[in-house]
């Protein structure tokens, strides 16, 4: 998959306001079993580094200011790749790091489907009003105030600059369904594909939606699976 897609340029953002890209992490081979991975550090898969060779070169002419990235090392590695091909070094910030899936983490969906399967439910249709289950499960709610506040620390230290933070599926839904004031049992209304870019800007303290989900890198949206344990 990097090979004939690796040159695609994607469309450069302009650095006329802050503007913060988002991408989601690449592909590991848990996304392609369903297992639910939470704070589990599943590494990337192969499919994943190709992902991220292809997106280094479509960011190559993009002047970025910073790489940020949440600590796991699905995120982290590809912030690296993206981080040593401008001469920078990748800043890790926790509270862009996923939601904690508690009990659920390292699970079939199939398996969260038999064990909690009126939780699942509520999961899918009334997402705020979860709490993910056993030690540390966290709610969206929670998930959003602190990667929001990760969001306005990366565009507060880079005023006027482009930042790029690899992040993963939950946080970055949880910024965009804010920026877009989407009522909460939207949040799975927002599809979000492994190294997806989402681009949002900032002036005036006011935040724009400027891109969502641009897979240009990877040969365009119809390329990608729709993955389930999310």
């Amino acid at each position: 998959m990097a090979g004939s897609n690796s040159q695609k340029k994607c469309p450069e953002p302009t650095g006329r306001e802050t503007v913060v890209l988002l991408v989601r992490h690449g592909a590991t081979e848990w996304n392609r079993l369903s297992r639910y991975q939470g704070r589990l550090d599943a590494p990337l898969s192969d499919e994943g580094l190709a992902q991220f060779r292809a997106l280094v070169a479509a960011m190559s002419s993009v002047p970025l200011a910073a790489v940020y990235t949440a600590p796991l090392a699905r995120s982290a590695a590809g912030a690296g790749m993206l981080a040593d091909a401008h001469g920078l070094e990748p800043l890790v910030l926790p509270g862009l790091t996923e939601i904690c899936h508690g009990a659920w983490e390292g699970l079939l969906l199939s398996e969260v489907a038999g064990r909690y399967a009126g939780l699942l439910r509520r999961w899918r249709t009334a997402p705020y009003e979860v709490r993910m289950p056993g030690p540390g499960g966290e709610t969206l709610a929670e998930v959003e105030e602190r990667a929001w506040a990760a969001l306005e620390q990366m565009a507060g230290a880079h005023p006027g600059g482009i930042i790029l933070a690899v992040s993963h599926d939950t946080p970055i839904r949880t910024i965009i369904r804010r920026v877009l004031n989407l009522d909460q049992e939207h949040f799975w209304q927002i599809k979000l594909d492994n190294t997806g870019i989402n681009v949002l800007g900032r002036r005036e303290g006011r935040w724009r939606v400027i891109m969502l989900n641009g897979t240009c890198h990877l040969g365009g949206f119809l390329r990608a699976g729709e993955q389930l344990a999310l």
